[in-house]
């Protein structure tokens, strides 16, 4: 199927690949049976298109962004309208929200929209439970929480990714994070833990070569990699392999950029 994809996400049992993008229609792929189905939007929605899929680490749910500003959950088996928890706004280029990410057991949804504020949803009783300001900007543009709970990163229009004990963010609404990255000076577009929960990558397209790796216990960036020679170009996408033994990220080139990390002996 032909679309113009901004988002593809494995589900969380690895047997479908989910993909969507400016056009009401969204597509999920079958691996096991090796076709495509086309999915007609949102029932119950009217919506232009959708910037970015979400699924639970539970396998229950899946979010979904919508070009709206809108944020969505749906059934990750029926793929049904279950519940809006954002609505949708008419500045929706920084209005409505702007990214959201799920905690480990999949109980919470952490989203951001136009601000720094970053509200807390309890999933199962679709209310939010919680909200608390980002320091970094004025906009956060990328949250991400660690596999491990214990740690949660947050990015900025400013380039800024603040990190930020979990407990801290759910116990009070201007929590002070643990270490800023100031690294980079455009907004950020991708934040990425490690399986284990060791390192973060971050980086933003706006830039050429605007990507970092973080020790995140040394709260240090690694000075050795990437260096001037790395071919990075533009970074639209990053993601560690699920025993963090690969690094991977894709430019604008087209080019899906695989490295190996030495410190783990699994791939």
């Amino acid at each position: 199927p032909r679309i113009p994809v901004l988002s593809t996400v494995f589900s969380t049992d690895g047997s479908h690949v989910l993909a969507c993008g400016r056009g009401r229609q969204w597509a999920s792929f079958d691996l096991n049976a090796g076709r495509a189905v086309m999915l007609p939007g949102v029932i119950g929605r009217e919506e232009a298109g959708f910037r970015e899929l979400l699924p639970s680490p539970d396998g229950a749910t899946l979010g979904m962004i919508t070009e709206s500003g809108a944020l969505l959950l749906l059934s990750a088996k029926t793929k049904q309208l279950i519940g809006t928890l954002h609505a949708s706004q008419a500045n929706a280029r920084f209005g409505g929200c702007q990214c959201a990410a799920f905690s480990p057991d999949g109980g919470l949804l952490f989203a951001s929209g136009g601000s720094g504020l970053v509200q807390v949803w309890d999933v199962a009783r679709r209310c939010c439970v919680h909200s608390w300001r980002d320091s970094g900007g004025i906009r956060c543009t990328r949250l991400a929480v660690a596999p491990s709970g214990k740690m949660l990163a947050a990015g900025s229009d400013s380039g800024a990714v603040s990190l930020y004990e979990t407990a801290a963010v759910l116990g009070g609404p201007e929590p002070k994070p643990v270490k800023e990255f100031l690294n980079i000076r455009t907004a950020i577009t991708q934040l990425a833990f490690n399986p284990s929960s060791e390192m973060l990558a971050f980086s933003s397209k706006y830039v050429k070569q605007s990507m970092r790796v973080a020790h995140v216990a040394r709260r240090r960036v690694f000075a050795n990699w990437p260096t001037s020679k790395t071919p990075l170009n533009y970074v639209q996408c990053a993601a560690f392999s699920p025993h963090s033994g690969y690094l991977a990220f894709g430019n604008d080139k087209g080019h899906a950029m695989l490295y190996r990390v030495n410190h783990y002996a699994g791939a």
